[in-house]
């Protein structure tokens, strides 16, 4: 019988605001660095939540609402981005989901440019902020979405 523990997945979150036959590319990209990370670091039960073709401005993007009802069911351990910007461009809802949403599910942030630390959040702020701030000002200057 399985622990608990083993049974909750590893969520690897990814998005692109457009989706075009050029677009495939750069998604199987994002995808192959998720699995990796997941994959080197020992992150079990990977599973894929990727919107394609929705604008990070909007938090109602399928994919992203069925990973936040898994996060809200208990069933995520681990939460991987490549890049916090990926999970959105709402500041808010980016904070709300950092700072109360994942910790009161005990989720695991990784987000593999933004280098934040894989521990479980735990007040550290400053660093999540930081992590987040320079996150979106490198990407503010690609003029992405």
């Amino acid at each position: 019988m399985m622990n608990r523990q083993s049974e909750k997945i590893t969520a690897l979150y990814c998005r692109l605001a457009s989706f075009t036959e050029m677009d495939n590319l750069t998604a199987k990209h994002q995808m192959d660095r998720l699995a990796a990370y997941a994959a080197e670091n020992g992150l079990q039960n990977p599973e894929f939540f990727c919107d394609w073709g929705f604008s990070g401005t909007n938090t109602e993007r399928p994919e992203y609402q069925r990973m936040l009802h898994e996060v809200e069911a208990g069933r995520v351990d681990n939460l991987v981005v490549v890049s916090l910007c990926r999970l959105g461009r709402d500041y808010m809802a980016i904070y709300e989901l950092m700072e109360h949403t994942l910790p009161l599910h005990h989720v695991t942030l990784h987000s593999i440019r933004d280098n934040l630390p894989q521990q479980k959040p735990d007040g550290k702020m400053a660093a999540i902020y930081e992590a987040l701030r320079t996150s979106f000002f490198k990407e503010r200057k690609g003029g992405r979405k």
